[in-house]
């Protein structure tokens, strides 16, 4: 029970007879814990910020700026590199018979790149569910809750990317 809904029964405590100082080591407690979540969830939003701002200044520098491709060796069969060579943005290179039909991805990287595909196509499938959310927004008694937690999920927003 919330520390709010306790301060309201205790509101009514002629009737109950339960006096602040019964629950106060409770109340207390709620408030620590609650207290180490916000100090908690500060923490990870100034690690969110500063990842979002290296992630931010790696695009721009990919939208802008010219990249130097310097890999001497092929990742697959770390022979010398001669031509036809294949580049990939990840700094990774491969002769073009290392590679065969594996595709436009980078075969180092791909299962990298492959779960950052699938969560961002569950963070898409989520936000069509908008049933489930009110379903649970409806059947919860702490509203609030339940809309933090979809909006940690992310569904209600996702990027799509566009090519240019």
């Amino acid at each position: 029970m919330s520390p709010l809904r306790v301060l309201q029964a205790l509101g009514d405590s002629e009737q109950s007879g339960v006096t602040l100082g019964m629950v106060r080591g409770y109340i207390m407690r709620q408030i620590n814990a609650t207290s180490k979540r916000i100090e908690d969830n500060k923490a990870a939003i100034a690690s969110y910020t500063s990842e979002f701002k290296v992630h931010s200044e790696k695009m721009d520098a990919l939208k802008n700026k010219p990249i130097v491709f310097q890999s001497t060796k092929c990742t697959s069969c770390m022979a010398p590199l001669d031509l036809p060579s294949v580049h990939f943005l990840c700094k990774h290179s491969y002769h073009q018979r290392c590679l065969g039909d594996i595709g436009d991805s980078c075969p180092r990287c791909q299962a990298e790149n492959q779960k950052l595909e699938d969560q961002r196509r569950a963070q898409e499938i989520s936000a069509k569910q908008h049933d489930a959310f009110f379903d649970k927004l409806h059947h919860s008694d702490e509203g609030f809750d339940v809309i933090a937690s979809w909006f940690a999920k992310s569904p209600f927003a996702f990027t799509k990317l566009i090519d240019q």
